[in-house]
């Protein structure tokens, strides 16, 4: 039924709907009609929103700690890693507070909150960065990587019944964002779901919670950490094509974090500080990714759903009509909405601009968010080329019917054409900045980068099916687009295993494709076509026994993720 005990921490937050909720109002009621010089009025919430950062239930520390750390050396390196390659795009710390306890870790000296949460976050830290070094040669990673991540789960120490803490849901955001490296997809959305409920559990999604905290740092600190959760939750949305766990309504009702650099806020005081007007914040970034994927959000909430097969009037129907319910948007309001998103861009995000040139922190956000922004497009206009190739038997059976001179028509076509388009410059953009020597670069992690390239290669093998976007685009440049999809895919296959099958499995859709394209009425047998397939190293026929092999005239195959393929 629910807590009915008002005001205590360790029960975490509840709202209005709780009967908790409800016995606070009542006793709020009766202290204002029965008020006496030793009765104070009630504030059952202070407790709970006066501190982020307080130690309270957290100073939970194993009597011998069995801690294990990597020589100063390596630490340092790959501290410097996330500092200066993840935390730029995902600031979900403190990096003041979080620098000073590595330096304590060192020297020897008691640390200022709970050690055990402090250490296993450290340890997942160095396997974040160990997937992304540079130093560490790439097929040695997932075992260095992995290492310390087993580390930091014998280090965590979660209580289920108990309430959460800041620093137990910024561990879980970055073993979230570590699992997005390996193969379990699983475990990454269920980390996920449990960084948002303990952060709900403290109200951090409601904004007088965070305005109750002492201190201006504090109150960065938790809008940082709510938004890292709704970052989380959309881009879990989007991989797995999920209901979000946040609603529209809560992921906008706390302020955007400040953009203020850590270093740049005092620590003890409540006065909002200001960036020094010589120096640009990173956090720009971060409110800018926010803003994208609430759109993003949108364009899955309004388009990402089945619809009917019945024919191009539903289609219309449903994509172009103005009269959405429910909060949906069109297509072209959608699209309105991510130009706008482009426009209002600062300066030193455009990809290209003289800021981001200098500054390499700068020149890597500028490149991220706009394979950021350009993925988003696809998924615009993506069901949109998905319903269009699917109809084109149809069109062929009712030749008789005018229906390829219709606005809908035109206009579906032009939004196929559009998505192509995009993928080709989404593909030639990350084809652009990829390293020669092997390094990262200024591209995203490459979990990310399998995920855009294989997202636009099956834009390309759906826009070959059609002869109509075939003649918008010459077959020099599909070929081109998918020859550096295939060359990209394939520098990462030493990363990691996804990238192989999903080089395998984007091979025998194209070579279908093919067959298809010349024997339009035979049914194309795709495992004949294994053995005249080039495959990464370690494929082979026995390894792709698991796909299923789609049927053209079901284009739900264009909205397949790397995930999938597992």
């Amino acid at each position: 039924m629910g807590s009915l005990e008002e005001g205590r921490a360790n029960q975490g937050f509840f709202g209005s709907s709780s009967a908790a909720g409800f016995m606070r109002q009542i006793k709020i009621a009766v202290d204002r009609r029965v008020s006496s010089p030793e009765r104070h009025p009630s504030s059952s919430n202070r407790a709970l929103g006066s501190s982020l950062l307080s130690n309270r239930n957290e100073k939970h520390q194993s009597t011998v700690a069995a801690y294990v750390l990597p020589p100063r050396r390596t630490a340092d390196s790959l501290m410097e890693v996330y500092w200066d390659y993840v935390f730029p795009l995902y600031p979900f710390l403190d990096s003041g507070l979080m620098k000073g306890e590595y330096t304590k870790i060192w020297r020897g000296d008691s640390l200022q909150y709970d050690e055990n949460m402090v250490m296993c976050t450290f340890n997942v830290i160095f396997a974040l960065a160990s997937q992304l070094a540079d130093f560490v040669p790439p097929r040695e990673r997932e075992a260095a990587a992995d290492a310390f991540f087993s580390r930091a789960k014998g280090l965590f120490q979660f209580n289920l019944w108990a309430t959460g803490s800041a620093g137990l849901i910024q561990c879980l955001l970055l073993m979230a964002q570590y699992l997005q490296s390996t193969d379990s997809a699983h475990q990454c959305w269920i980390v996920t779901g449990l960084a948002i409920r303990n952060a709900q559990s403290l109200g951090l999604h409601l904004p007088q919670t965070i305005a109750r905290f002492s201190t201006f740092q504090e109150q960065q600190l938790a809008r940082k950490i709510w938004h890292g959760c709704v970052l989380m939750d959309r881009v879990m949305s989007m991989t797995f094509g999920r209901p979000a766990m946040i609603s529209k309504i809560s992921s906008g009702d706390v302020p955007l974090p400040v953009l203020v650099d850590d270093e740049f806020i005092p620590v003890n005081t409540t006065a909002e500080p200001t960036q020094p007007t010589q120096k640009i914040s990173i956090m720009a970034f971060y409110a800018k990714t926010l803003e994208l994927y609430e759109i993003m959000n949108e364009v899955l909430l309004s388009l990402h759903k089945p619809i009917s097969d019945d024919g191009p009037d539903e289609t219309h129907q449903f994509y172009f009509n103005s009269t959405n319910s429910d909060g949906e948007h069109t297509i072209f309001e959608l699209d309105h909405s991510l130009t706008r998103w482009a426009q209002t861009l600062p300066a030193h995000l455009r990809v290209g601009s003289t800021a981001a040139v200098h500054n390499p922190v700068f020149f890597r956000q500028g490149i991220v968010l706009n394979a950021r922004f350009l993925h988003v497009r696809i998924l615009l206009f993506r069901p949109i080329l998905s319903k269009y190739c699917t109809m084109r038997e149809s069109l062929r059976r009712n030749s008789t019917i005018a229906i390829s001179d219709s606005l809908p028509h035109r206009v579906a076509l032009q939004c196929s054409i559009i998505c192509v388009k995009v993928a080709q410059e989404s593909i030639e953009m990350i084809y652009n900045n990829v390293p020669g020597d092997g390094t990262g670069g200024p591209l995203p992690a490459w979990w990310y980068n399998i995920l855009y390239i294989y997202t636009a290669a099956t834009v390309l093998i759906a826009g070959r099916l059609c002869s109509t976007i075939s003649e918008e685009i010459t077959d020099s440049s599909m070929t081109r687009s998918w020859n550096c999809a295939l060359d990209i895919l394939r520098k990462y296959q030493s990363y990691s295993f996804s990238a192989r099958r999903c080089v395998a499995a984007l091979e025998i859709l194209y070579e279908q494709v093919v067959a298809e394209g010349h024997q339009p009425n035979e049914q194309s047998n795709s495992h004949g076509l294994l053995n005249d397939i080039s495959f990464g190293e370690g494929m082979n026929t026995e390894m792709m026994e698991a796909f299923e092999f789609p049927d053209f005239q079901d284009m739900s195959w264009l909205n397949s993720v790397p995930s999938n393929l597992f």
